[in-house]
């Protein structure tokens, strides 16, 4: 008798243990593909793109960067479900999409380069596609298991936006050509090509070319002048200038004191 109510009370326990293991199988399943693997892939896929512009760029300042997004993406990894990894990685998210999408639209309308359109573009679609997915995780309360279903809309549209970006830039970069009488000037690695540049009096035009990934400027306040370049582009402007010698400098904070700074001499 005793041995029959063991049995029953051994085959209960095992059958709970199955409905147990399966209800636990299933919720990490619905987390495979909720809000947290959104931040996730969005994480993975904007680590790697940050890698691959700043490797092909040679900018020094976007593979710092990457290695900083880096080692939040191995937090958000190694701590799983947790809030705070989030929170940080949503910061980088809004910093990267705040640059990259102004420098794609910038770059479509003065019809860029291929990459020009294309990396800003991509870089930034996808770092919206990571603040959505990190604000349906942050306020369903890093639970893993919710936006099941948005999340892959939210993939779907990102992914088709993409596309439509690269087609965008396909039909509308092409090649720009600098005038003639232009002082050509270019900023590589947060450094500008020349830090004193000279020209008469008169009608003077500068022409300016971005090869870094973050956006740099080339500003003279005294002249009100302020030409603001995206990745990979270019930006020419003319304007009147009595001799004399002005301060010209990268108006993006920060840059100016790492030595973004020249002047232009007038005759």
């Amino acid at each position: 008798m005793l041995s029959a109510v063991t049995q029953s009370v051994t085959i209960r326990t095992m059958s709970q243990l199955v409905t147990e293991a399966k209800r636990v199988t299933r919720t990490q399943g619905e987390r495979t593909y909720g809000w947290f693997w959104l931040v996730q892939v969005a994480a993975v896929i904007e680590t790697g793109l940050l890698f691959a512009a700043g490797a092909y760029l040679r900018d020094a300042e976007a593979l710092t960067f990457a290695f900083v997004v880096l080692a939040t993406l191995g937090w958000i990894f190694f701590r799983p479900g947790r809030i705070v990894p989030v929170v940080v990685r949503t910061f980088i998210f809004a910093d990267v999409a705040i640059w990259m999408v102004p420098a794609a639209f910038t770059n479509a309308v003065n019809h860029g380069s291929l990459l020009s359109i294309l990396v800003p573009g991509t870089l930034g679609t996808t770092a919206v596609m990571g603040l959505i997915a990190a604000a349906g995780f942050l306020i369903s309360r890093g639970n893993q298991a919710a936006g099941r279903r948005v999340a892959r809309v939210v993939a779907a549209v990102a992914l088709a936006v993409i596309l439509v970006v690269t087609g965008v830039a396909a039909a509308t970069a092409s090649n720009t050509t600098p005038s003639g009488k232009a002082i050509i000037l270019s900023a590589t690695n947060a450094r500008y090509s020349a830090t004193t540049l000279t020209a008469d009096h008169g009608t003077v035009t500068v022409d300016f070319t971005n090869n870094d990934l973050f956006w740099h400027t080339f500003t003279v306040p005294a002249l009100g002048v302020d030409i603001r370049v995206p990745v990979k582009g270019h930006g020419q402007m003319s304007f009147n200038a009595a001799p004399g010698s002005y301060e010209f400098f990268c108006a993006i904070p920060g840059h100016k004191q790492i030595g973004m700074r020249g002047t232009l001499v007038i005759n």
